[in-house]
């Protein structure tokens, strides 16, 4: 009996193994089963309805046989024809108006004027100077007064010369200061030469500087003291100017 429970119970215990055994191979195979149908299964509405929609890119277009196909023999001559092609067309000329209203004004030519020139009348000393408003003892009347011209010393007979250029306003004779010319010059100047004989000049006639006007008279009866000498006087606009600044002289010789 004990012998019979023995066997009985070795079988028992070598079924129960492999039961179990199967019924755990059996569990595994199930779960196996269910994780892989989750995976495999389509997706429900919302997890679709989450994914971004994707927009397809366009379609390449066909190449067809209207389509330029480049080839190693004729894909430089195809790059000359898209070259000359895309070369830009000269640009029209402008009318000759608008090249007219753009161009710069042509500058206009510039005078030249030369400073004038001036000459002294004789080669003499001064001997008696332009005094403006100051007085001055005037030996031959034997007073004081002023001095409106400026006395040159010279010899009788000594050629007079235009101080610079201008023409003849007038020749006149005074009681006093004997022949007189007047010369009428640029910019309201005008000289007066006293004490003229032998005038070569007229009135109305052109004269250059240091031209000859006449020569140096014997006397002047106004100033007689001084002996023989000529007297010059310049103005502007009537007003009495030096000669000697005239001339670019600043000290009386």
């Amino acid at each position: 009996m004990k012998q019979y429970q023995s066997k009985h119970t070795a079988v028992l215990s070598t079924r129960g193994f492999y039961t179990i055994l199967t019924v755990c191979a059996l569990i595994i195979a199930a779960s196996a089963w269910v994780l892989w149908s989750d995976a495999t299964a389509p997706a429900d509405d919302e997890t679709q309805a989450s994914l971004p929609i994707v927009t397809p890119a366009e379609p390449l277009p066909d190449l067809t046989e209207d389509t330029p196909v480049l080839s190693e023999e004729t894909g430089d001559a195809d790059a000359e024809d898209q070259t000359d092609e895309a070369e830009p067309s000269e640009p029209e000329a402008a009318d000759d108006t608008a090249a007219e209203q753009t161009a710069e004004p042509t500058p206009a030519p510039v005078e030249t004027v030369s400073a004038p020139i001036y000459v002294r009348p004789v080669s003499g000393a001064v001997i008696t100077p332009f005094s403006g408003d100051e007085l001055l003892f005037q030996p031959t009347f034997g007073d004081w007064r002023v001095h409106t011209g400026t006395d040159f010393a010279a010899e009788a007979g000594e050629t007079v010369l235009a101080l610079t250029d201008g023409t003849v306003q007038q020749v006149t004779e005074d009681d006093l200061y004997g022949t007189c010319v007047t010369l009428s010059h640029g910019a309201d100047l005008t000289s007066t030469y006293c004490g003229v004989s032998d005038v070569r000049v007229t009135e109305g006639q052109a004269i250059a500087a240091g031209e000859a006007i006449g020569t140096v008279a014997e006397t002047i009866d106004a100033e007689a003291a001084l002996g023989p000498h000529l007297h010059v006087e310049a103005a502007r606009a009537g007003t009495p100017v030096d000669v000697l600044e005239l001339l670019g002289e600043s000290e009386v010789e």
